[in-house]
């Protein structure tokens, strides 16, 4: 079962918020694991946001760390009140649930690295083509639902125009992106000026092609997206959407391997301005 976004945030914050008490206190992971008779790697999961603590065990953490009443009382409401509206939940009716924590974490992530096999990534696409891609994935849906979908998605782009600090977008498109006619002609014609616009004009949104001739790479078997969060201490995490459901990793050893593959692809794909130019002949050949 997938965990509310608002309930995510609030879990990792409060974790950030334990890890800073105990190091502050000079207490180890095993030391707190002690403090509360919990295992060393409940304490990491808690730290890192991926379990709830229970009400004892944070009060049992707080007593260990010596923390001040105004820090403890602040810490313990965190952990009682109850979950905070974000914008997505309008549209929790027609939203698959396995997507709310993604949306979560793009919605609190300050960069997020992209690598895109078949299809223009959602915070990139046009709502004509984002319409195309829904009706492909849902042909048996209600008008009204796509719909809903299409503006939930089109709302998520905003993300790249937040004040004060917009989402910094680093995105790899493998040309495959641009040789599937999702939509049909005008569409996809609708969809390169759309990027060429973005690559142009954005500053937030660095875009590289992956042409064709490069041949293989290291993630031919899919796409995948690294969120970094604001905290520059805080674990980054990778999404990938497969046919068997949606797969979160925080594991360091798992986010070194996709920072690699990540910075491989980006040394193979083409650089900023030789995209563009990719872009421009796509468009004319359309």
């Amino acid at each position: 079962m997938s965990r509310s976004p608002n309930l995510t945030m609030r879990l990792r914050r409060l974790g950030r918020e334990l890890r800073k008490l105990r190091e502050d206190s000079g207490l180890t992971i095993e030391d707190a694991g002690h403090a509360i008779e919990r295992s060393d790697s409940t304490i990491s999961r808690i730290e890192n946001g991926s379990r709830k603590p229970q009400l004892i065990e944070l009060k049992g953490l707080l007593d260990a760390y010596g923390t001040p009443a105004e820090v403890r009382e602040a810490l313990l409401n965190l952990l009682r009140q109850g979950p905070e509206q974000g914008w997505w939940e309008a549209f929790e009716d027609t939203l698959p649930s396995t997507l709310t924590t993604y949306i979560g974490l793009e919605a609190d992530a300050a960069t997020l690295r992209v690598y895109a096999l078949a299809l223009v990534h959602s915070l990139l696409r046009t709502e004509e083509y984002s319409r195309a891609v829904l009706r492909a994935g849902r042909p048996t849906a209600p008008v009204d639902e796509l719909e809903n979908l299409v503006t939930f998605h089109a709302r998520r782009q905003e993300v790249l125009r937040r004040e004060p600090q917009p989402l910094a977008l680093l995105v790899v498109l493998d040309e495959a992106c641009l040789r599937r006619a999702i939509g049909g002609p005008e569409v996809m014609r609708a969809q390169v000026e759309h990027l060429i616009h973005c690559a142009r004009n954005v500053p937030n949104i660095t875009l590289q092609m992956l042409p064709f001739s490069k041949g293989a790479h290291a993630s031919l078997n899919g796409s995948f997206t690294i969120l970094d969060f604001p905290d520059p201490t805080e674990p980054g995490a990778v999404y990938m959407d497969t046919p068997g459901g949606n797969l979160y990793m925080q594991k360091p050893h798992d986010t070194r391997r996709f920072d690699a593959t990540f910075g491989d692809l980006r040394g193979i794909a083409l650089d900023e301005s030789e995209s563009v130019r990719l872009l421009e002949r796509a468009l004319e050949e359309m």
